[in-house]
């Protein structure tokens, strides 16, 4: 991977993450960007199919597993869904269903 300079993203990942109203996508938004050149800055957008979600977990799966540091054991992770992340959770009016 080439590491060019990289620009931060200041957003949280219910803001860039939410669920289609039909539930059959997934729409990744991400801040508005600024280019040098550009007049205005860009909004990307991108509605993510389930089977790509499924192949975009598995991939980033594989990528974390040798990432350093290394994950904690099971029973010691601090972000997991049973320690109290769902707890933390709430739908905002992006994530309501029609």
């Amino acid at each position: 991977m080439d590491r060019k300079p990289m620009m931060q993203i200041d957003a949280s990942e219910t803001t860039i993450w939410t669920l289609s109203r039909d539930r059959k996508t997934v729409r990744m938004a991400l801040p508005p960007l600024p280019l040098p050149g550009m007049p205005e800055p860009i909004m990307l957008l991108m509605d993510i199919k389930a089977q790509t979600v499924d192949a975009m977990i598995e991939r980033l799966t594989i990528l974390r597993s040798q990432m350093l540091p290394a994950l904690p054991a099971p029973g010691k992770r601090t972000r997991s869904w049973s320690s109290g992340a769902a707890a933390n959770w709430s739908r905002t009016p992006d994530h309501r269903l029609a």
